[in-house]
């Protein structure tokens, strides 16, 4: 029975990683292929706020979701891209802003204040090559 749990606890660590290594080649692919730096307007930013209360000490905070589209011309069309942000966002309605397109698929975006994204993604790799050791360890 207990190496049904220790199966278990791999699956579940194997998920996140295979997940999290997908997210870092989409982010890099796009970083790579985004080769074009074109402006885009602001069209909208809509705003979300959450209420959570902590069981423990009953203290309620609140947190802001940031939802922003951004409308770009390319080759005499029209295109939108939609970013969320948590907590800031720099952007306002009308707002213009920089993005890089791929000049073969134009939907596809990439935005300078991605690279923190990326980095979460890259940093998280030697966190989950230590919790591979201590599974490891664990089991064996």
């Amino acid at each position: 029975m207990d190496h049904i749990g220790a199966i278990l606890a791999g699956l579940v660590l194997l998920t996140l990683q295979v997940l999290t290594y997908y997210f870092l080649i989409i982010k890099i692919k796009a970083m790579i292929t985004c080769s074009k730096t074109i402006n885009a307007k602001v069209g909208s930013v809509t705003e979300e706020t959450k209420r959570y209360r902590d069981s423990k000490t009953d203290k309620v905070e609140y947190r802001y979701y940031y939802t922003v589209k951004f409308y770009y011309d390319y080759n005499g069309q029209t295109y939108e891209t939609t970013r969320s942000y948590s907590d800031r966002c720099k952007y306002s309605t009308g707002y213009n802003a920089t993005i890089k397109i791929n000049p073969h698929n134009p939907k596809e975006t990439w935005m300078s204040d991605e690279i923190k994204d990326l980095l979460a993604f890259v940093l998280s790799i030697p966190l989950y090559a230590f919790f591979d050791l201590l599974y490891i360890g664990i089991v064996f």
